[in-house]
């Protein structure tokens, strides 16, 4: 069985994540820092539970990183940014995703790791433009040529009801995918138009992504 590991204390949000996982097949073991975050796990989700320092490496040996495919971190910015570093550096674990509260200061460290960062108040914002229909933009991915930007279509765009394969070639970017009222649409040849509320994924080199992503959103 794949197994996955919640690091960063017991907590609402890391219950809910166990779930997902044991839900999705995985053997889910979870770090407390105390005898109290350990008891809400062990009483919310069927995973093991651990107590002790997860910046603390016989902690997390223990708790079976080096068996892990999945590895998700909902500590403090430093703190995960650590333990992605011990467990980048014991290379076993496929897919470490992290929280970040501070982006700014924290998310090119974690991209330079090869981590998956989700900021929070990004999460927020872009729910928030989804439901009102607000323009929002996320950097996902960036290194010395390549980025790739998250964006929700406003009402206001200048793109609004255009193809996006033209404007994908009229940028030079490449828009591989865009989700529409929660379905995934794949882009291929169709001709697919843009509408207000769409989120797309743009992907190309840097200085022609972030131009796209001015104009469009």
């Amino acid at each position: 069985m794949r197994k996955a590991l919640i690091i960063g204390g017991v907590n609402e949000i890391s219950v809910v994540v166990a779930r997902l996982l044991v839900g999705n097949g995985y053997d889910v073991g979870m770090i407390a820092g105390n005898e109290n975050e350990a008891k809400l796990g062990r009483g919310g989700v069927p995973a093991y539970v651990y107590v002790g320092d997860p910046r603390d490496e016989s902690i997390l040996r223990n708790a079976g990183i080096d068996e892990s495919e999945v590895v998700v971190l909902s500590m403090d910015d430093e703190s995960n940014l650590e333990v992605a570093r011990i467990a980048k550096s014991r290379g076993g674990v496929p897919t470490i995703i992290a929280l970040v509260s501070n982006k700014e200061k924290y998310l090119d460290s974690f991209i330079e790791l090869g981590v998956y960062a989700i900021p929070i108040v990004d999460a927020i914002l872009s729910k928030i433009a989804h439901y009102l229909r607000l323009p929002f933009k996320q950097l996902l991915y960036s290194d010395d040529k390549v980025q790739a930007y998250y964006v929700v279509i406003s009402s206001e765009s200048p793109y609004i009801n255009q193809e996006v394969r033209g404007i994908a070639r009229k940028c030079g970017v490449a828009i591989p995918l865009i989700i529409r009222g929660g379905e995934d649409v794949i882009i291929s040849d169709e001709e697919v138009r843009i509408e207000a509320g769409d989120k797309l994924l743009i992907v190309g080199a840097s200085d022609s992504v972030v131009k796209c992503v001015e104009k469009i959103y």
